[in-house]
């Protein structure tokens, strides 16, 4: 009852996204056209206007806003985040159904390669998401389905070509942990997804002649990463009971 109170907490809260742009110029900027595969290794139809800078993570120990870092993650660079485990089972929130919450703090930095579309400023930044190797899209939260671009709340994007604007989320993952030896196994293994979304060219890309099922295609910029717990030490365990 515990983790199903939980469940229904989590499916109904928004996530808050708090954001700072930035105007700041860079000269390196990366070809929108050439920048902007589909995730079968196409050209997608219409040019990206972002890209990825930077994902930092971390976690929020207590109210005296002790925070724990665990890496960033940056295009191009090694996307796995290394999670320490510092307490054995410290995101399991029942043993009888081993269901675990785990959150993370991320503040995501985005840099502007193309000019938006005439007359569109709004943008989804879409999250809790992950794909299989079969390349099915689905959350890694409570909510069980992915959320519609229409349901999902909309954030003003303004900046000009090679200015970067930083927000800042909260990262989610819901499931049911096993066992590896005295290890828990939480079975993050798969591939984890933050994308940006303009509205409209979003809208456009799902419909004919484009048809454009996945989100990661109709994305303005996607950042994969991976995550890798390092479990904690059970002392009172005997290894391999």
């Amino acid at each position: 009852m515990k983790h199903y109170s939980l469940l229904r907490l989590m499916a109904l809260s928004a996530v808050l996204i708090t954001s700072l742009a930035f105007s700041c110029q860079d000269h390196h900027i990366p070809d929108p056209v050439t920048n902007c595969d589909r995730v079968n290794g196409t050209l997608r139809a219409v040019d990206c206007e972002f890209e990825f800078v930077k994902a930092e993570f971390s976690e929020l120990r207590n109210s005296n806003g002790d925070t724990l870092r665990y890496g960033t993650v940056t295009p191009g660079g090694d996307p796995t985040i290394v999670l320490p485990e510092v307490d054995r089972g410290r995101w399991i929130r029942s043993y009888i159904s081993m269901f675990y919450f785990l959150s993370m703090e991320v503040q995501v930095t985005i840099r502007r390669i193309a000019p938006a579309p005439a007359n569109t400023t709004d943008y989804v930044l879409r999250q809790d998401f992950t794909a299989n190797s079969n390349n099915d899209e689905f959350p890694t939260t409570a909510i069980w389905y992915l959320e519609p671009d229409e349901d999902l709340k909309p954030v003003k994007i303004n900046i000009p070509v090679g200015g970067t604007y930083t927000y800042h989320t909260v990262y989610n993952f819901v499931g049911t942990a096993g066992f590896s030896g005295d290890d828990i196994d939480y079975r993050m293994t798969g591939d984890y997804y933050l994308l940006v979304q303009n509205v409209e060219t979003s809208k456009l890309l799902k419909q004919a002649p484009y048809n454009y099922d996945l989100y990661r295609d109709r994305a303005e910029a996607k950042l994969m990463f991976r995550t890798k717990i390092i479990p904690g030490i059970c002392v009172f365990c005997k290894q391999g009971s």
